[in-house]
């Protein structure tokens, strides 16, 4: 999902719940909230030799467990984060976003958006992590795949 893809999703949800599956029925307890928005900028070299350069967008989300109970986040407080950001810092719409998570034994992740469920109240993002791949060797079988099929 592109980060001007999430804006604009949340802006269509005005007033929802938001909440985050990170894994089938897990969800981040409705009391977390946005600590950090990363703008990054991506130089690599794979192991092929070729110099990539991207950026993404990075959602970091928290819960504190000595805080005290708090309202669920809706889209609306998720937006005047993300607006305030990009009034600090203007975020690239093209970019890829991604969501930062972990707690207690689950080890801190990136996610990526696998799924959205926008009913009347709430907006349900779903998360995946993705694997690490080669992408030599992923660009090379999708290409004899798709000349030979």
């Amino acid at each position: 999902m592109k980060t001007q893809e999430l804006l604009s999703l949340l802006r269509s949800a005005k007033g929802n719940n938001l909440e985050f599956e990170y894994a089938l029925g897990q969800f981040v307890p409705a009391t977390f909230h946005i600590t950090e928005v990363k703008n990054q900028k991506i130089t690599s070299v794979d192991c092929g030799g070729r110099k990539l350069a991207f950026n993404q967008t990075v959602v970091q989300l928290y819960v504190n467990d000595l805080e005290a109970i708090r309202k669920p986040w809706t889209t609306d407080k998720a937006l005047s984060i993300l607006d305030l950001v990009d009034t600090k810092d203007p975020m690239d719409k093209e970019a890829e976003v991604f969501f930062e998570w972990g707690h207690g034994d689950l080890r801190t992740s990136v996610y990526s958006v696998e799924q959205i469920e926008n009913d009347e109240n709430t907006l349900s993002i779903k998360l995946f992590a993705q694997p690490t791949v080669c992408k030599p060797s992923l660009e090379l079988a999708l290409s004899a795949a798709s000349c030979c099929n």
